[in-house]
């Protein structure tokens, strides 16, 4: 009895196989060329809502423009503002800290060592080199946060030319396309996905941050400004976000503070995060971006090897965009079923 096999161009793979690598090559090798691009049209697609918002008030497009890009200055500056001061108050205690931190964990070890028989030779030395690694990961993640402010000009001088040029792309994409008004729905629904993820997620932060930093501070917290902000800016990376900022805020105040401090973060951040998976996300955001589980995840971890921090955070909105494309591009559909959320 005969067996049907599936009909699959093999030439059709290796194409596949050659033009994923290909596109992932340039993603990693021109990451300094392409990634202040992409950051500065996610951001001009922000802001073409309120520059459009002012034209319909009756504001010329420069003025309009303009004003745009002076309320992404101010809350920029702001939030650089807050973040700078709170870790040039982490450093100026950074000594501090390190001595809290290497007497707490040479206290577990002699706990583990004496409990559990767990045999650690040279625990001292170890954990010394334990708070070494540790600010060195730190001085790693600040220096990713300084190429980026260092790509701000670039990314500044894109989005105002973007915004500026907006009807030039848009016609050059309707050009593409012998269906101009296929090509208009997809980019209207990529605009749509990245306002509603990205502007979502904005509120979502704002309302974390409110309930941290209340819990903290009831709680005696010790910078409870600095791991509230720290905790809600990662929640912006899903899953992993907030496992890092959560974690890294409760490392934080154990070293630091003691037991109980670490405790209060630890109830603060599980409340938080059962409010914003069951009530805000559902409310603000929706099922707007609808990508399922293992593609955002893999998705957050590819775009992070690729373009480090940024890529974790603008992971998402691209392939929501990506699944757009293949919704809109005939013979593409089995791609966008593979990306899209199935229905329970």
């Amino acid at each position: 009895m005969s067996t049907s096999k599936i009909e699959i161009s093999g030439t059709y793979l290796i194409k596949a196989f050659l033009i994923v690598g290909g596109v992932l090559a340039i993603l990693y090798i021109g990451a300094g060329l392409l990634m202040p691009l992409l950051v500065a049209a996610i951001i001009a697609v922000l802001l073409d809502k309120p520059t459009e918002k002012m034209k319909q008030w009756g504001l010329p497009n420069w003025l309009s423009i303009s004003l745009s890009i002076l309320l992404m200055i101010v809350i920029f500056s702001l939030l650089t503002w807050l973040i700078s001061s709170q870790i040039n108050t982490m450093a100026n205690d950074w000594p501090t800290i390190k001595e809290k931190a290497t007497e707490k964990l040479n206290n577990l070890s002699q706990w583990a060592n004496q409990y559990l028989n767990w045999d650690y030779k040279d625990y001292l030395e170890n954990n010394k080199r334990l708070i070494q690694k540790a600010e060195s990961l730190g001085s790693a993640f600040l220096s990713s946060v300084m190429n980026l402010l260092s790509q701000s000009l670039l990314i500044f001088v894109y989005i105002i030319l973007l915004l500026m040029q907006r009807k030039l792309f848009i016609n050059f994409f309707k050009k593409l396309t012998s269906n101009p008004s296929a090509m208009a729905t997809l980019l209207s629904n990529s605009k749509n996905i990245m306002n509603s993820y990205l502007l979502g997620k904005g509120k979502i932060m704002v309302f974390l941050f409110a309930i941290y930093y209340l819990g903290f501070t009831l709680g005696s917290v010790p910078y409870a400004l600095f791991l509230a902000l720290f905790a809600a800016l990662f929640s912006i990376i899903p899953y992993v976000g907030n496992i890092i900022g959560g974690g890294i805020a409760l490392v934080l105040s154990y070293l630091y503070a003691g037991t109980t401090p670490a405790i209060i973060v630890l109830c603060v951040i599980s409340a938080a995060q059962l409010v914003e998976n069951y009530i805000l996300t559902p409310w603000i955001i929706g099922d707007e971006i609808e990508l399922n589980p293992f593609v955002t995840v893999f998705g957050v971890v590819l775009f992070s090897v690729l373009w480090g921090m940024v890529g974790a955070i603008i992971a998402l909105p691209l392939i929501g965009v990506l699944k757009v494309i293949f919704q809109h591009t005939q013979g593409m559909e089995p791609y966008a079923f593979l990306i899209k959320k199935k229905d329970s």
